[in-house]
């Protein structure tokens, strides 16, 4: 029965009778409410009758119980779109970008978001019918025609992608995803005024660091993009430029002894922690305070004290994965730093950034450090 009801439901729907689907399904929530396809096909339904209450609604639950489906994505980042909720909609399509990189809607919509729109242009969008042009794209009206024919044509589209395939040149873009992220409309502005920030820049000064943040990753300097990064997060920056500061920071990947470039020496991060929170490290020292448990291992790493010489600092240290690693071990370590503010920096050759010397004029920020094991090198002494 449930079967022969979504069947009845997608014929309807392909036939763009999308009242008739609503009428048809909505009563039986209860029965389908763990199937995907009945919330797919009723929230779709939804939104192009033009009820988007009920289309956000369903289409949200369709996303919980599959949410790698693309064409749900979209249907979902329109409604936001529709509501002004416009950093909302940029991450849903840069979901679909990233996992179909040619996809057209998604680009469409990209590139409304990057040329920026005032209310009123929006709601003409809307009025105009074009709204209609970021929804998923509707399946085709199957009516009796030749099978064959549509064997052929599978047949011809296999044999061009795999000419395409075969004599392609290579993809020259692996993070799709980061070319899309544009700073807000020229509308928009790009700083605050207000105390209590660690960085102070002009709106040219915070163009340059995005734009240099995009080129680092799309070059695979990830250490570099960090920072930068960082540096706007950190700012007077407006909130709508940090939060696609933050999508950036998203694709920042972790690398591995033989990949890591453009490290930072405990020094440097000792200086200003939160600039370089999530950049990757390699430090050499000693461990201490060993603590095992089924989830972690914790440690505090004496930077710089792998020959009992010279102390740099502490460091916390955690790792999520098994190691052969004792008290009294020197050990090479790859990390991601993370630090947070702190009221009160903790004493001592401690971890905590001190609340002094900070660099580049930077106004003092107190903060703890610690550092997420990636990877870990014993040393032979």
């Amino acid at each position: 029965m449930a079967k022969k009801g979504l069947g009845e439901a997608r014929k309807l729907f392909r036939a763009r009778r999308f009242s008739d689907v609503i009428r048809l399904l909505e009563p039986e929530v209860f029965r389908y409410r763990e199937n995907f396809d009945y919330f797919k096909t009723l929230g779709f339904a939804c939104l192009y009758a033009g009820d988007f209450g009920g289309a956000f609604s369903y289409m949200s639950r369709a996303h919980q119980l599959k949410d790698d489906d693309p064409d749900v994505v979209l249907g979902i980042a329109a409604v936001h779109f529709r509501r002004s909720e416009q950093e909302n909609a940029l991450k849903r399509w840069l979901e679909v970008v990233e996992a179909r990189p040619g996809n057209r809607v998604a680009q469409r919509g990209l590139d409304l978001l990057r040329k920026g729109m005032t209310p009123d242009a929006l709601q003409e969008f809307i009025d105009s019918g074009r709204l209609r042009t970021l929804f998923p794209p509707l399946p085709p009206r199957f009516s009796a025609g030749p099978v064959l024919a549509v064997v052929l044509g599978v047949m011809a589209l296999a044999g061009i992608s795999y000419l395409a395939a075969k004599f392609a040149a290579p993809r020259a873009a692996e993070r799709p995803g980061v070319s899309v992220i544009e700073m807000p409309s020229d509308t928009t502005p790009l700083v605050d005024v207000g105390p209590g920030q660690a960085f102070t820049y002009t709106e040219g000064e915070v163009r340059r660091l995005f734009r240099n943040a995009k080129a680092e990753l799309l070059g695979y300097r990830d250490n570099l993009a960090v920072v930068d990064i960082n540096r706007i997060l950190l700012s007077n920056a407006a909130p709508s430029v940090k939060e696609r500061a933050r999508l950036l920071k998203g694709f920042v990947t972790q690398p591995t002894f033989d990949t890591v470039r453009n490290t930072y020496t405990y020094a440097d991060v000792r200086k200003q922690p939160l600039l370089y929170d999530g950049a990757s490290v390699v430090w050499r020292g000693k461990v201490a305070n060993l603590k095992s448990s089924r989830s972690a291992i914790t440690f505090d790493l004496l930077v710089g004290y792998d020959q009992e010489k010279q102390l740099e600092g502490i460091v916390p240290v955690s790792l999520a994965f098994a190691a052969d690693v004792g008290n009294g071990d020197a050990v090479d370590l790859l990390g991601q730093v993370a630090a947070s503010p702190s009221s009160a920096a903790a004493g001592g050759a401690s971890s905590s950034a001190p609340t002094a010397s900070a660099p580049d004029g930077v106004a003092p920020v107190a903060a703890r450090l610690s550092l997420v094991g990636i990877s870990l090198h014993r040393i032979s002494q």
